[in-house]
């Protein structure tokens, strides 16, 4: 029993308050309800200012993924321009040893052919000039078969000496295509890292913006709930102004009542008065002086390191920044990035290319010295180097003066 009575003492309790709260809410005043709504409307154009700020950081973020995956299709592009060149570098190497392979056979039979001869000149008596003289006809024939027998160890000489050179010089091809491989590899791996990097950002960036989306939701539902409190006042208002406008009325019904009969209309006219509403090591060749001295300019750096993001021809560049450190030297001004450099300039063929010229590769630039050779920052092992110009496959030459 104390218990029942505890509970409906405190549910009495409850109705009470609620009753009070809704005592309180339905007698507030005109201007209570007034200072209300000028106190939600201050809160809704705060959470609009808020949802515009975060609109705004929601569409740079926007912009930055759209940047992201642009460049990212790039350096996609790039490591596909960059595999292909390694395919066409592999062939290359295929050749050059089955080249060396050749050379290497032909002079190991050769050097086993005249072995053969010389132990049949000189174990065999060949070589006799006793022998060759006694079954000579003639002295003249004596000469002749003498010269015969030295004019083929000259000739085996000659051809032996002739595979070792040629072995010799493929195998400084072979050499040369391995470090043009490897500078490849090299770039490839800092694709990958770029690439990695890239996606990395970009998931942070779509995250970022998801959480914007999420807090522009929040703040959109909120801005919504100020609006319909902002009706509910109005409403509120033109209740009470239609309750006022009614006492005024019968008001005005009564006192004409008291004094005429009969003439409430003018009254009823009079009350309508009353009311209101509220609002809300490679010598340069070709090209012109310039073009030659900017070329002649940067061989000057050669050996010296490569960083990625650095300008420094002394401390380290990369390719681009050796490049547009170069130019900058002769007060020419080009873009930071290799791909820029590679649209900007005057694009001329590579056949036409002089000293001086960019030769743009895709994500990779170089500095042309004329002969088919270049000078560029190429990889963090390798620094700054000259090479070949055709050691990968060129997109574009620009020329900038």
């Amino acid at each position: 029993m104390r218990k029942f009575v505890k509970i409906s003492r405190r549910v009495l309790a409850a109705v009470l308050a609620a009753s009070m709260c809704f005592s309180l809410q339905a007698f507030a005043t005109e201007s209570e309800i007034k200072q209300q709504q000028k106190e939600t409307q201050k809160q809704l154009d705060a959470i609009n200012q808020e949802m515009k700020s975060i609109e705004s950081q929601r569409d740079s973020i926007l912009a930055e993924i759209d940047s992201l995956n642009s460049d990212l299709v790039d350096v996609v592009l790039n490591m596909e321009l960059l595999d292909a060149d390694l395919a066409a570098k592999e062939e290359e190497l295929n050749q050059a040893q089955a080249d060396y392979d050749a050379a290497k056979q032909k002079e190991e039979e050769q050097y086993e052919a005249m072995k053969l001869r010389i132990q049949y000149i000189y174990e065999e008596g060949d070589m006799d000039y006793l022998t060759l003289f006694l079954e000579a006809d003639s002295f003249a024939d004596f000469l002749n078969r003498a010269d015969f027998a030295r004019e083929i160890q000259t000739k085996d000489r000659q051809m032996l000496e002739e595979y070792q050179a040629t072995k010799a010089e493929v195998e400084e091809l072979m050499d040369q295509l391995e470090q043009e491989k490897t500078d490849m590899e090299a770039l490839e791996a800092e694709y990958e890292e770029q690439k990695a990097s890239m996606e990395a950002t970009l998931a942070q960036k779509q995250a970022e913006e998801a959480d914007y989306e999420t807090q522009l939701a929040n703040a959109q539902a909120q801005a919504s709930s100020y609006k319909k409190k902002l009706q509910e006042q109005q409403s509120q208002l033109k209740k009470l102004e239609a309750e006022r406008l009614a006492k005024e009325k019968a008001a005005a019904a009564q006192e004409t009542a008291s004094v005429s009969t009969g003439s409430s209309s003018s009254g009823s006219s009079s009350g309508s008065s009353g009311s209101s509403s509220s609002g809300s090591s490679v010598s340069v060749s070709g090209g012109s002086s310039t073009g030659s001295a900017i070329a002649s300019y940067a061989l000057q750096f050669v050996g010296n390191p490569y960083v990625s993001g650095g300008t420094s021809l002394t401390n380290g560049a990369d390719c681009s920044g050796f490049t547009q450190s170069v130019f900058k030297h002769f007060g020419i001004s080009i873009p930071r990035t290799s791909d820029a450099q590679g649209r900007a300039g005057r694009e001329v063929s590579y056949s036409e290319a002089q000293a001086g010229d960019i030769i743009y590769y895709g994500g990779h630039v170089a500095i042309y010295l004329g002969g088919g050779r270049i000078v560029h920052a190429s990889t963090a092992k390798t620094g700054i180097k000259t090479g070949t110009a055709t050691y990968r496959t060129i997109l574009s030459v620009r020329r900038y003066y």
